[in-house]
């Protein structure tokens, strides 16, 4: 996804949230389904999710107060020592990927691809990967439904198919 594309989701999304103010809450769609909706799909859970951040961030949603980022990933790291960059994202929706990345640097932490994941894991920098994959089975994936949905989002497919003649 390029950087001149995320203007015009914020866009989207802003209109889309300014149509629903006055609809019921059941009937509201979440900033994830209205990406969804807009395009963003089938695409690595690294990019959906710095997207998503990105749009946070536009809209001034999910980010820290200043100055206290890293110490906030720091009580995310005692509660969680391992963890996949889509959980990461869950509690820091909005902040910039560069200072979210230095703080982690800074605490001693790498992210690395292993096989069994679709998707980066950060841990500590000497942390062998047979505790990192024990450590990341023994909990549930961090996040709710409505983040879930919106990673694993796949376009509803036609119900008529469409015949060329």
């Amino acid at each position: 996804m390029n950087k001149p594309q995320i203007p015009q989701l914020v866009r989207i999304v802003r209109q889309k949230l300014k149509e629903q103010e006055h609809q019921p809450q059941q009937k509201k769609l979440t900033i994830e389904q209205i990406l969804n909706d807009a395009g963003i799909y089938k695409m690595p859970v690294q990019v959906m999710v710095e997207v998503r951040a990105e749009v946070y961030e536009n809209l001034g949603l999910g980010m820290c107060a200043p100055g206290t980022l890293k110490r906030q990933l720091q009580g995310f790291i005692f509660d969680h020592p391992v963890f996949r960059i889509s959980e990461l994202r869950f509690y820091f929706p909005g902040d910039k990927e560069r200072a979210v990345l230095n703080a982690l640097y800074e605490l001693s932490y790498v992210a690395k691809k292993l096989p069994e994941e679709n998707e980066p894991v950060w841990q500590p920098k000497f942390m062998q990967r047979k505790t990192v994959l024990k450590q990341l089975a023994a909990r549930e994936k961090i996040g709710n439904k409505a983040y879930f949905d919106y990673l694993a989002y796949t376009p509803p497919q036609p119900t008529k198919p469409i015949i060329k003649h």
